[in-house]
């Protein structure tokens, strides 16, 4: 064998040792990422569950909240209608006016419980109560995140994952999507940015979801037949809708309400807001005076409001030894 040979071999050599020092430093690299990442994953599921162990005692307002139609006072009338709206065979999407603390929220999810146990009802026993404030409801208009609508989740994007690297966008689906079947109430619905409510209308109409994404090719191959269904057929929205809101008819959008029935719940009167603080105390244990009572109902205006004076007034007479307020 000439020089040429012997050095062209001894080269092919040392290039195999350096590829073969460079592979195996990459996987003792990746070895010990792994061991650090089992390790640092470990200290955090150990600091879970020491976080999980510990739980405060239920608020007033947690335990006073009502389990049945009775409990919710004052709206007899509202009750009515609302359960004429969603517990037949063609339940309808429904806005509820009304004042704070009187019981929007509680009559929602009762009214659906009751119309899961009908047998007419569309709604399956497995149907979700998904709750959305619309206060807090922040979008960004590029689609990035939307928490009523969905959004997709495109590979540019940081955490995109393993999908994520093969230049894969990943769907996200909102509260329309996880309502499926259920109900979606969104608490003080007129406070939704006009685009969001835009796209809120388009989906009661067409009862899915359709995402976008520059991302996206029919023809890549390497898209997951899931993900490539939801480009193409939407992701399914087949919910009914109540809106909360304390906005009188005129402030919400004509188009959302007139897809809506309206109902309206009253303001509290005094008695009415007497009989909420003597059964709060009652939940909790504690007696309740007459004069009490008498204060709560001078001065608050709503259910919560009383819920909230009974709290105090607990903790006053815990404080000082007494089982009444």
């Amino acid at each position: 064998m000439n020089l040429t040979g012997q050095a062209f071999m001894l080269i092919q050599f040392f290039f195999a040792v350096v590829i073969g020092l460079y592979f195996l430093n990459l996987l003792k690299g990746q070895q010990a990422s792994r061991i650090s990442i089992d390790r640092e994953s470990k200290r955090e599921m150990e600091k879970l569950k020491e976080m999980r162990q510990i739980s405060l005692t239920e608020p007033l307002s947690e335990k006073t909240r009502p389990s049945s139609f009775e409990e919710i006072i004052g709206q007899e009338e509202g009750l009515k209608a609302l359960r004429a709206a969603l517990c037949g065979p063609n339940p309808q999407h429904v806005i509820v006016y009304g004042p704070p603390g009187v019981g929007k929220t509680a009559a929602a999810r009762l009214v659906l419980e009751e119309a899961k146990k009908s047998p007419s009802s569309p709604f399956l026993p497995s149907a979700k109560f998904v709750e959305l404030d619309a206060t807090i409801a922040r979008f960004d208009e590029r689609g990035i995140a939307d928490p009523l609508i969905g959004s997709v989740h495109d590979p540019i994007y940081q955490g995109a994952g393993p999908l994520g690297m093969a230049g894969i966008p990943q769907p996200k689906p909102g509260a329309v999507t996880k309502a499926h079947g259920g109900v979606l109430f969104i608490d003080e619905i007129g406070e939704l940015h006009s685009i969001q409510m835009n796209k809120l209308l388009k989906v009661l109409e067409d009862r899915k979801v359709f995402l976008e994404s520059a991302y996206y090719s029919p023809e890549d191959t390497n898209i997951p037949a899931h993900i490539k269904d939801i480009f193409e057929n939407g992701l399914p929205a087949d919910f009914r809708l109540i809106g909360a809101t304390t906005r009188m008819p005129e402030d919400i959008p004509p188009a959302i309400r007139s897809r809506c029935l309206e109902v309206f719940f009253r303001p509290l009167l005094p008695h009415e807001i007497a009989v909420i603080a003597r059964n709060a105390a009652k939940k909790v244990g504690f007696g309740i005076s007459d004069s009490a009572v008498s204060t709560i109902e001078r001065y608050a205006t709503n259910g919560r409001e009383a819920v909230n004076m009974v709290q105090v007034a607990v903790g006053i007479a815990m404080g000082e030894g007494r089982s009444e307020i």
